[in-house]
């Protein structure tokens, strides 16, 4: 027995009639071919679609980098100006604080020359009481001074 292929086209009447084959299976083939074309742009939509939906998420995830890239340089900034200023009031209180302390110093100096120069005027003038009492005569019986000739 012989084995035939068989063909799952449909093939025309006229195909096994006319020796010219090729003219018989084109209008088949045209079929064919609309439906392959179909067939061929649905798959290009389809990967039209495909790439254009690839393109939108990695501009979606770029779009969430650069977001987030920004956050965090945002974040980052307003860290390093909360660090200066934090910086700069502790010097503020640290120059506050040595200005109090040497104002102290300085007040405690005042006050020690004061006193030296208080100790030196008491001196001074229990000296000059002292000086006074020798070189004033002893008054007389009437309490007056021998010095005051009236």
């Amino acid at each position: 027995m012989l084995n035939i292929a068989k063909s799952t086209s449909p093939v025309a009447p006229a195909a096994t009639e006319s020796k010219d084959w090729m003219k018989a299976s084109t209008p088949e083939l045209q079929s064919g071919s609309e439906d392959e074309s179909d067939v061929l742009d649905a798959k290009v939509k389809e990967c039209c679609r495909r790439k254009r939906v690839k393109r939108e998420e990695k501009q979606r995830r770029e779009e969430a980098e650069r977001r987030a890239c920004e956050e965090a340089e945002a974040r980052a900034q307003e860290e390093a100006e909360r660090a200066k200023a934090e910086a700069e009031h502790k010097a503020k209180e640290e120059a506050e604080r040595q200005a109090c302390e040497q104002a102290e110093k300085d007040r405690a100096e005042v006050q020690q020359r004061a006193a030296e120069v208080t100790a030196r005027q008491r001196a001074l003038a229990q000296e000059a009481s002292k000086k006074r009492v020798r070189e004033e005569p002893e008054a007389g019986p009437s309490g007056d001074q021998s010095d005051n000739a009236w």
